[in-house]
């Protein structure tokens, strides 16, 4: 079932989403069936959101997740993402009556420059037309749409651009700050992976005979992922590979060669390329990265704060109580006695998280 909502969505997602970042409601605020929708969901300041248009905005959302995930979450958990979904509907229609009353204007050129970018994902006119049919969107509708999203971003680029970090505050959040600053010591190494004790024996021998080159052997022999780049693995810290390998990297010298080394993924030889030792970089070092990490902050303030305020002066009205039926579906659940999984949780916290737009970095690598 959701391969097939993937399969439909995927055109109008190249269309809607592409040149605008990540945006889950872009283009779907005016969007509206052939039939007249007669029931809002919510209404901001007498502007009615669809039922149809958060199912819209909600299959987008969803369609960038794998069944896996989708699957482990339960009835609670999609109403509960779907509401989040909604106030994010809420915060564009906010917005974008901000840029009407700050008489927002978006020329013509502006607009074009838009729909040929997303023109030169289509092999032709035809076939973005075809497209465009396919999904029941008329060109004027889009262009009216672009206009929508340009208008909230000058409001919300404005907003940025009045935020301003002073020397003061760049060097307080450094004092605070250091640790996190701190380069761990790194060593950059290459390594051959094989099945057999035997086997690393054999090729360990012709190294140290001087037979053949480190990178060379590598990509002939080693069942590592980083075999075509000569088992080059980058510079890594402690704490990134798995306790046999990287007490074995960390204590070679550069250039010089272990001995064979097991792990669960099999038997390794590792030569260090270079080592740096632990850093702590200096304020000036730091400075430009404290500026961006200052500037994300206040910007991201900036915009919860208007958006804040425009609810505050705004009458919204919820004509679906969401928390009702999130309470309804949880008591069911515990009555039923579901399975109660780890994993569950992790697929919840995640998407709920996204759909609220809280960034996670994720940051894992291991090749071993």
């Amino acid at each position: 079932m959701l391969r097939i909502i993937r399969k439909n969505m995927k055109i109008i997602i190249i269309l809607l989403v592409a040149f605008f970042g990540i945006s889950i409601f872009y283009g779907l605020g005016q969007y509206r069936s052939s039939q007249r929708q007669t029931y809002y969901i919510a209404e901001v300041n007498k502007s009615g959101i669809t039922s149809n248009q958060l199912q819209s905005a909600f299959l987008n959302a969803i369609s960038q997740y794998d069944d896996a995930v989708l699957s482990s979450l339960d009835q609670s958990a999609i109403v509960s993402f779907k509401k989040n979904i909604l106030n994010q509907l809420i915060d564009y229609e906010l917005l974008y009556q901000h840029a009407q009353i700050e008489n927002v204007k978006i020329s013509n050129d502006d607009i074009n420059l838009e729909i040929s970018k997303i023109q030169d994902n289509f092999s032709s006119p035809e076939e973005f037309n075809e497209a465009l049919k396919a999904n029941n969107i008329t060109l004027v509708r889009l262009k009216e749409d672009i206009e929508r999203q340009l208008m909230i971003n000058s409001i919300l680029e404005e907003t940025r651009n009045q935020v301003s970090i002073s020397d003061e505050e760049l060097l307080e959040y450094y004092n605070e700050n250091k640790e996190s600053f701190l380069e761990p010591e790194q060593v950059h190494a290459r390594h051959i992976l094989v099945e057999t004790e035997e086997e690393s024996n054999n090729l360990l021998l012709q190294l140290k005979e001087g037979l053949t080159d480190f990178a060379e052997l590598a990509k002939e022999k080693s069942t590592g992922p980083s075999a075509p780049s000569g088992g080059d693995l980058g510079f890594f810290a402690r704490g990134q590979m798995v306790k046999e390998f990287e007490d074995a990297a960390f204590s070679l010298e550069p250039g010089e060669i272990s001995g064979v080394v097991q792990t669960q993924f099999g038997y390794h030889i590792i030569k260090c390329e270079e080592k740096k030792e632990e850093y702590s970089p200096t304020f000036e070092e730091a400075k430009e990265n404290i500026i961006n990490i200052l500037k994300n902050q206040g910007e991201n303030d900036a915009i919860s704060s208007l958006v804040s305020k425009l609810r505050e002066e705004s009458v919204i009205v919820f004509n679906y109580d969401f928390d009702a039926e999130i309470e309804s579906l949880k008591s069911s659940a515990e009555e039923s006695q579901p399975l109660d999984s780890s994993d569950q949780v992790t697929s919840e916290e995640t998407i709920l998280e996204e759909a609220t737009e809280t960034d996670e970095v994720k940051d894992a690598s291991k090749d071993n």
